[in-house]
């Protein structure tokens, strides 16, 4: 049988930052042998065979989230990737679709990945009677016609026989969050670059680092863009000063200690100089998801 096509959860046109000229990139990942540094190409790595699947669905509508979904997010923060490189220093250079991508992107990462699809699953796999009584005033829009005409009758269908819920259809739901689209879209961004530090930049399967919450004062965001520039969205500009004063060299370090540490699978680099730097942190600190 043919095999099912590529679904990045690390994005390629992401990864694309970190070759060299026409060259691989560099993966760290875990092997027998310990930490090995593969050389590949963004096409090569971040990604799972059918991940994003819907298998309720016809075969010529089955890849539709990954190929109108999030290529739609990622083709949006790609434009405004390439825009945000050209500068450093505050970012107003945005289309607002591109912005809107952006933050998008940002909570794509965090929520697109193998690992919190599972958690995804046993979430809705604990959907309780006080859940579905959620859907009673949307029931009119979301029935289709092999349901059926009352609420109460669907409800005790369910009940009887629980509704098996691919966790990559709500996967668009989750990154479309108003709310926390919102949030990062009210936060005061930056490019900032660290040209002279030692190593260049490493980024991750888990690139975002964040704070505890980004409501509280101090609140930012962190996101490697390229061996060389970072992404800085924080909630006072005080902040952004404060990680900005840091010199090239320990800002490089602190970055790489977190996307390093709470990589789940696989580090990325430019090159291999970093090896024992990431075979001494990968996995050591991942992160929690969203949902616990």
């Amino acid at each position: 049988m043919p095999k099912e096509p590529k679904h990045h959860y690390i994005p390629i046109f992401y990864l694309e930052q970190w070759r060299k000229a026409d060259g691989p990139l560099i993966e760290f990942c875990r092997r027998y042998e310990g930490i090995v540094a593969r050389p590949t190409y963004p096409a090569g790595t971040g990604y799972v065979r059918g991940l994003y699947r819907l298998p309720d669905v016809p075969a010529d509508q089955a890849e539709i989230i990954e190929t109108k979904r999030m290529s739609s997010v990622d083709d949006r923060a790609a434009k405004a990737l390439v825009k945000m490189l050209r500068g450093t220093g505050s970012v107003d250079r945005l289309e607002r679709h591109e912005a809107l991508g952006w933050c998008q992107f940002i909570y794509s990462l965090v929520v697109r990945n193998p690992e919190h699809l599972v958690l995804v699953r046993q979430k809705l796999r604990e959907l309780g009677p006080e859940i579905m009584e959620e859907l009673r005033g949307r029931y009119d829009e979301i029935r289709r016609s092999s349901d059926p005409e009352t609420f109460d009758e669907y409800k005790e269908n369910v009940t009887k026989s629980p509704i098996v819920v691919p966790p990559a259809r709500v996967l668009p739901n989750l990154i479309n969050s108003k709310r926390v689209v919102r949030v990062i879209a009210t936060m005061k961004w930056f490019t900032h670059t660290v040209h002279k530090a030692k190593y260049p930049l490493l980024t991750s399967d888990r690139p975002v680092v964040l704070t505890n919450g980004l409501i509280r004062p101090d609140a930012h965001i962190v996101i490697p863009m390229s061996p060389r520039i970072l992404f800085i969205a924080v909630k006072e500009e005080a902040t952004f000063h404060k990680i900005a004063s840091m010199s090239s060299d320990e800002l490089a370090e602190t970055v790489h200690n977190k996307v390093a540490e709470q990589a789940h699978t696989f580090v990325y680099g430019s090159d291999d100089s970093q090896l024992r730097f990431v075979s001494n942190r990968l996995g050591k600190r991942i992160r929690s998801s969203p949902l616990g």
